[in-house]
């Protein structure tokens, strides 16, 4: 067999597998759509729900983000979210809520009544990254979620380029601990106290920047006749980046609402799902560990140096050489020459961080992902032509 140039170029990455550092693995299952039928929120019955869920396996947690809405086509640009819009059905589905446990609301108006531009997940180094972008009339907004190789928290950011003044930023996280059930025995744990099911709370934001969920009854593999308790999850932020934070402990879910700093562009959070682990052993290792993890929050990089740093040139002749090698394929020649136009634009644009990169970012992200999703069956032929 001859081994051509084009073929050694297609093979070399093999070479390079067994020396890839730890990743994480990002999966995506693409947009789905289906009518919704009885049993969904009664607003949302008979419309069309978009979903779209990014997974992403550090190699000791499996963190899955929900994109879920519905829409009409009578009113269109409007997104009509259930009981939320943004879930984590992994790792458990009932900690932070499948059905939308994150709720951005800015000047009034949640994100999620705006259709998402953008579901993007992709793996960068030892990071996995799932991002979703809102054009919202108030703000461009990108809620950003970054898991590390090997660890268990899930860090996020909310990250807004304004199109009118801010006056008020709210976020409502949602979550029901442990298990769907009534007959439970809810608590919140804060630094300073523990509180129980039924009792309100506005925290002391000075000494209180992190909360436990859990159930005393659902302990981790508690087995009752209709369900198993999973275990805790957990939430830390900066304790500077909020004005009011209350909660009441409920008996089913419980909804913590943070009022923002509306002056602040950047809002960053820790989450943690303890699924299979007990109270008491969550309790202490959140505890342990907390002061590290606020510090590492607030200095924590959320940029996303594998779409920034792509290296357009480097791929472009990657390509070229691939593409020579069959001169008929004038479909993929065009789009690839369209994808490195509008590349080239939307890499200058994030490298400069002036107005507009969040949208550009997004933007690129897409490209990027249809330029690789297309390449390797290019490759494979152009190989076999050679063979």
């Amino acid at each position: 067999m001859r081994i051509t140039p084009t073929a050694l170029l297609l093979l070399a990455p093999l070479a390079l597998v067994c020396a890839q550092p730890a990743q994480v693995l990002v999966s995506d299952t693409g947009l789905t759509t289906g009518r919704i039928g009885p049993g969904a929120p009664p607003h949302t019955i008979g419309l069309e729900r978009h979903e779209q869920t990014l997974v992403m396996d550090t190699g000791v947690k499996q963190y899955g983000l929900r994109y879920v809405a519905a829409y009409d086509e009578k009113r269109p640009g409007v997104a009509i979210p259930g009981e939320g819009y943004l879930g984590m059905p992994q790792p458990a589905s009932c900690n932070w809520y499948h059905g939308g446990f994150f709720d951005l609301q800015i000047n009034g108006q949640s994100i999620g009544t705006t259709p998402v531009h953008s579901v993007t997940g992709r793996s960068s180094g030892e990071r996995g990254i799932a991002d979703f972008v809102f054009d919202t009339p108030m703000a461009i907004v990108r809620v950003r979620f970054v898991a590390l190789a090997g660890q268990d928290a899930l860090y996020c950011q909310a990250l807004l380029e304004p199109k009118e003044e801010i006056k008020s930023a709210r976020v409502i996280l949602r979550c029901y601990p442990s298990a769907f059930v009534s007959n439970a025995e809810r608590h919140v744990m804060t630094p300073t106290r523990d509180l129980t099911q039924g009792e309100k709370a506005e925290l002391d934001l000075a000494q209180e920047w992190w909360l436990l969920y859990y159930d005393r009854i659902y302990d981790a593999g508690y087995v009752s006749p209709t369900h198993t308790g999973v275990g805790p999850c957990a939430a830390l932020w900066p304790g500077s980046q909020a004005d009011q934070i209350s909660f009441t402990v409920g008996g089913y879910g419980i909804d913590t609402v943070m009022d923002l700093k509306p002056r602040l562009r950047d809002f960053r959070f820790v989450f943690f799902d303890y699924k299979g682990t007990k109270n008491e052993v969550a309790q202490a290792e959140l505890r342990g560990r907390a002061t590290g993890l606020q510090q590492q929050l607030a200095s924590f990089s959320f940029a996303d140096p594998s779409v920034a740093g792509f290296p357009l040139q480097q791929k472009q002749e990657e390509i070229r050489q691939v593409l020579a090698a069959m001169p008929d394929e004038k479909e993929a020649a065009a789009n690839y020459q369209r994808w490195g136009a509008e590349l080239a634009e939307q890499l200058k644009l994030i490298q400069t961080s002036a107005g507009g990169a969040i949208m550009a970012e997004a933007n690129a992200a897409q490209t990027i992902q249809q330029w690789e999703r297309g390449l390797p069956e290019l490759q494979l032929r152009a190989l076999l032509k050679e063979i």
